[in-house]
């Protein structure tokens, strides 16, 4: 047990460190103080300190803080926050919020939100709501009305 150090050490009693701890054994380091946890272990790291979490592991990281919680992983970017969930990958979006949906992907743009839907890619266009569906591309229109076709 040569390895492990342990703080507060026996007779040392300063008001100046009270409170704090901490460990140290074979590339685990751990610290306490007030509210604040420190934790690492080779390429692991982790802290905590009054609602706030942020955790590291190699090319991973995670944040959470009051209902927010953050992700970052090589490309993939992810983002939630009371119903909002954002995310991101090598030119893809995706963010959705409640009834709201979108996605953008290299030119292409979609947008869904209770009846209504949206879709673009280059010079095409595409619109549904309820019975009315309408498609333009490249000068050619087109419209169909529920009503007035029922058989589509």
């Amino acid at each position: 047990m040569r390895a492990l150090h342990v703080l507060p050490v026996r007779g040392l009693h300063a008001p100046a460190i009270k409170g704090l701890h901490v460990l140290t054994f074979r590339g685990l380091h751990a610290f306490t103080f007030r509210g604040l946890y420190v934790l690492s272990f080779r390429v692991l790291h982790a802290v905590t300190f009054r609602g706030l979490h942020v955790l590291t592991f190699r090319g991973l990281h995670v944040l959470t803080i009051r209902g927010i919680d953050v992700l970052a992983f090589r490309g993939l970017h992810a983002l939630t926050f009371r119903g909002l969930h954002i995310i991101t990958f090598k030119g893809l979006h995706i963010l959705t919020f409640r009834r709201l949906h979108v996605l953008t992907f290299r030119g292409l743009d979609v947008l869904a939100y209770k009846g209504l839907h949206v879709l673009t890619f280059r010079e095409l266009h595409v619109l549904a709501f309820r019975g009315l569906h309408a498609l333009t591309l490249k000068g050619l229109h087109v419209f169909t009305l529920r009503t007035l076709w029922p058989h589509l």
